[in-house]
């Protein structure tokens, strides 16, 4: 049995336990926020770190990516030029990548009696989920700007969105109507202002002959080349039409096939900085080979190109070159030692520019 005094010291600790109890309680309820605090913190620091981590690793990895789905266009366009667009280069590039792509966006020139004219601007898309041109699902533009494709298309010059001429060319194995002869134009032009004129021949020539035949006093600055077999030969003579059951059928046209500018294949004879190529066969070679190698939206035209110049050993070489036409510039007095040269059968003015 407790005596009072038992009681007594009971009660005192039960009131002292009163007393801190609400403490004590305090002080856990702060540890349990305190813990939670931590863990918060923790969680979201490690959450930051891997978001920092994976936006870093995934931007390294990313412009990794890129970087190799860029190449093998960009070389493709690059080559493209090179093959084709008479006494054009690609000039100032920029380059802007996105995710799993980008969009490259250049300029183009021509350099007329070593004078450079900004011919307009272009642009390519590239990557794993983009198309080569983007989100572009067409163009319109008037008549008188585009591209000449038949002699129907000789009664309007055409030009560009500058307003520069373009040149057209004619092939040698088709008899046309008529003719376009703009070298009777040159004594009604300014005799010190500067042009590129593209030349369309009687015949193929090689590229040594062609060197030859031409006054020394006039710049060479492009082969236009025989790129087609015979069967496409064959094929530029008439129009494809298809009747209303979807068939196919031939018809001989009533005018002919010329080729533009924008269509036609050749030889740069200068580099973009205007300097005279030592060997341009090598580097018209170089481009095709270079095209060939990746799978780009140019590869099918670049094998047709090449597969239709190869020699019977296989190889392309100077003597597989057939020059159809020429691109050359000069003033407009220079030019017109051009005028009666028996072989040549067109001419079609470009680029017209002053002397400065």
């Amino acid at each position: 049995m407790m005596s009072n005094r038992d009681n007594n010291n009971v009660k005192d600790e039960k009131e002292l336990d009163d007393l801190f109890d609400p403490l004590k309680k305090n002080r856990l309820k702060k540890a349990i926020k305190k813990a939670k605090w931590h863990s918060i913190l923790r969680n979201a620091f490690i959450s930051l770190f891997i978001l920092v981590f994976l936006f870093v690793g995934g931007s390294i990895a990313n412009r990794s990516l890129v970087y190799k789905l860029e190449g093998p266009t960009q070389i493709a366009v690059s080559a493209f030029n090179e093959i084709s667009a008479p006494n054009k280069y690609i000039g100032k590039t920029e380059r802007y990548h996105e995710i799993l792509g980008g969009k490259n966006s250049f300029t183009t020139y021509k350099i007329i009696e070593g004078k450079v004219v900004y011919t307009g601007e272009s642009e390519y898309n590239y990557g794993l989920f983009q198309e080569y041109e983007g989100n572009r699902i067409g163009s319109e533009s008037p008549s008188i700007i585009g591209t000449s494709y038949d002699t129907e298309d000789l009664d309007r010059q055409k030009y560009n969105e500058l307003g520069q001429r373009e040149m057209i060319f004619f092939y040698p194995f088709i008899e046309y109507s008529q003719y376009k002869n703009d070298l009777q134009l040159l004594d009604q032009i300014e005799a010190t202002k500067n042009m590129e004129i593209a030349l369309s021949f009687d015949q193929a020539y090689t590229m040594d002959e062609v060197r030859d035949m031409l006054p020394d006093e006039i710049t060479l600055s492009w082969y236009w080349i025989d790129d087609l077999n015979e069967e496409e030969k064959e094929a530029s003579k008439s129009i494809i039409q298809r009747d209303n059951n979807g068939e196919q059928k031939t018809e001989e046209a009533n005018f002919s096939n010329i080729r533009s500018e924008k269509t036609v294949y050749g030889i740069k004879a200068l580099n973009a900085s205007n300097e005279r190529l030592e060997n341009p066969l090598q580097h018209f070679i170089w481009a095709l080979e270079n095209g060939r190698e990746y799978d780009t939206r140019f590869k099918g035209e670049f094998e047709r190109v090449y597969n239709n110049l190869l020699g019977q050993d296989s190889k392309l070489t100077k003597d597989d070159i057939k020059v159809f036409g020429v691109v050359v510039t000069g003033d407009a007095e220079k030019l017109k030692s051009l005028q009666g040269l028996p072989f040549i059968k067109a001419s079609s003015i470009g680029v017209i520019t002053d002397n400065l």
